[in-house]
């Protein structure tokens, strides 16, 4: 009877087991590997129940034949440690279970933050769109154009054509320390201050040092912004300009250049500076005027070189007789091509002015 019994028994616990293993993979979606061992314990179930069929009228005795009471007991061993395995083994799967809903909610909820993340910065994106100039100053003395593409979503880069008290215009390109939001909403500062003082001066040293202000009561101590603005007078065909921290450079129609520059730190270092104004520069027909910001300049190529002052001038000077866009864009293309598909690590902004002392 003993013999019987343990048979039974290791049958029904090898069958159970296979039961749990099937269930297993069902349940929780393991691996279909679980099939191959819910199989193999169905097979094992099935080679005990052969045996207990065999024997079943005349079972062994353990003094004739005590392998088989051996063989019998060892399958009845193995059959209840392998369903106590399946037994434990299930709670582990459910905790895996329940780990990796935990995981997927997480992940739904992350990508959910992020596409509201991303609709807000294309907002942003749109809405600094629409700060910059949306047409150039139309003047029989000037072919003027303006660029600027954001390293990120948003730039801390500026450019603007400011009319002001006179009629003259006022050209400013800035560069915020930085890009992405913080230097956007700074940008956006900046712009709103100059765009404030511009119709009640026609002093662009004015400009600058009020801007200068403005700018100091928004920044922290790490943070300022490098700006150039320069002023035409139309009827003398003369510029002038105020420098904090950032230069340009005048191409002359003879091939020469000059770079305008000046001794007035970054605005927003020295809140209570003035900045001063260069004296006038008399412009002739067909002279440049190239206003840039150092995510051009300092371009580079993956090598360790940079875009740099003169290839910036080599291409202004290569397509001078194109309108202010086309030399534009041409120095925008040459940037790419120059940094062979490196990302873009910085903003870049160019203003090209091209200047005409007669009447069109």
């Amino acid at each position: 009877m003993a013999f019987k019994l343990a048979l039974i028994l290791a049958f029904a616990a090898q069958l159970t087991a296979a039961i749990l293993a099937l269930r297993l993979n069902f349940r929780y979606r393991i691996y279909s590997a679980w099939f191959f061992v819910s199989g193999a314990f169905a097979v094992a179930a099935i080679l005990r129940l052969t045996t207990l069929c065999e024997t079943w009228t005349e079972p062994p005795t353990f003094q004739d034949n005590w392998v088989q009471w051996a063989s019998a007991f060892a399958a009845l061993s193995a059959s209840i440690m392998l369903l106590g395995g399946m037994s434990f083994i299930e709670p582990f799967f459910k905790e895996m279970a329940q780990h990796q809903a935990n995981l997927q909610s997480e992940h739904d909820q992350l990508e959910s933050i992020v596409k509201e993340t991303e609709e807000e910065l294309r907002l942003a994106q749109r809405i600094q769109r629409q700060l910059l100039p949306r047409s150039e100053p139309t003047t029989e003395y000037l072919d003027v154009c303006g660029r600027s593409d954001p390293a990120v979503w948003t730039s801390g880069d500026y450019y603007d054509y400011l009319t002001l008290k006179t009629g003259n215009i006022a050209l400013v390109v800035a560069d915020v320390s930085g890009h992405g939001l913080g230097p956007a909403l700074l940008m956006s500062s900046t712009r709103a201050s100059f765009r404030g003082i511009a119709p009640t001066t026609d002093d662009i040293s004015e400009l600058m040092t009020s801007g200068n202000r403005a700018v100091a009561d928004a920044v922290s101590d790490s943070e300022f912004v490098t700006a150039f603005a320069a002023s035409y007078d139309q009827a003398n065909h003369t510029l002038c300009y105020s420098a904090a921290g950032h230069g340009a450079y005048l191409l002359r129609a003879d091939g020469s250049s000059e770079v305008l520059t000046g001794d007035a730190p970054p605005l927003g270092i020295l809140p209570e500076l003035e900045i001063g104004m260069s004296p006038a520069k008399t412009i002739g027909n067909g002279d440049i005027l190239v206003l840039v910001t150092d995510g051009i300049l300092e371009t580079s190529n993956g090598d360790g070189d940079q875009f740099g002052e003169e290839r910036l001038l080599g291409v202004v000077q290569q397509y001078r007789r194109a309108s202010a866009k086309r030399i534009v864009n041409r120095l925008f293309d040459a940037t790419s091509s120059f940094a062979k598909n490196q990302p873009q690590q910085d903003d870049i902004t160019a203003v090209i002015v091209k200047f005409s002392t007669a009447k069109a």
